[in-house]
């Protein structure tokens, strides 16, 4: 059964990953507009931004992050504050999409991200971008997945959307992934049926 309260309010939705991996630029094209910053440059997005926007008559709350880098780089107080910000969105989420920068594949760095996802106890989503750039689409697929059975076992069966946020491809994808994960996320268990 469902919980009909958490139903009737916006899916909170957190938008993670490391720096440039097109976060700002999914959140952009799911709004139609260029609200966030976006650019070459790694490190634009310093705060988590919230978004509010409809999905096939869902309301669906965004919420933009910095990127995540690993700790050991982590040395300026900006860049620590930011950081503590992204994992204070993963905790207010219900569900979250982990992008992947697709021109690099995926790194210790993403996994260590989807396994606080996991501890959290949300709900993830993998979109692996930029995957107009990719040549062999079904090897990569593969390795991506082989990758996660492996580096991370309790994420199987999670659910990952090809696209590419700066041609606005996907979308749809996407968000059939989120509402998917939410919808097992929001699944109660009666002790009775536990039992």
């Amino acid at each position: 059964e469902y919980d009909e309260e958490v139903l009737k309010r916006p899916l909170q939705m957190a938008i993670v990953g490391r720096p440039n991996a097109g976060k700002s630029t999914l959140v952009n094209a799911f709004l139609g507009e260029d609200r966030m910053l976006t650019g070459p440059e790694a490190g634009i997005t310093r705060d988590s931004i919230a978004s509010d926007f409809n999905f096939n008559g869902r309301k669906v709350k965004l919420v933009d992050t910095a990127g995540l880098r690993r700790k050991r780089s982590i040395s300026e107080k900006i860049e620590k504050l930011a950081a503590a910000d992204s994992f204070r969105a993963i905790k207010y989420a219900q569900v979250v999409v982990l992008m992947l920068d697709m021109e690099l594949g995926i790194e210790k760095q993403d996994l260590s991200i989807a396994g606080t996802v996991i501890d959290e106890g949300r709900g993830l989503v993998i979109v692996a971008n930029k995957w107009d750039s990719v040549q062999d689409k079904s090897g990569t697929l593969t390795i991506l997945n082989d990758r996660l059975e492996t580096s991370l076992p309790q994420v199987r069966g999670v659910q990952i959307a090809t696209a590419s946020a700066l041609k606005g491809k996907n979308l749809d994808g996407i968000m059939k992934c989120a509402f998917s994960a939410f919808d097992t996320w929001n699944i109660r268990i009666t002790t009775a049926k536990l039992n």
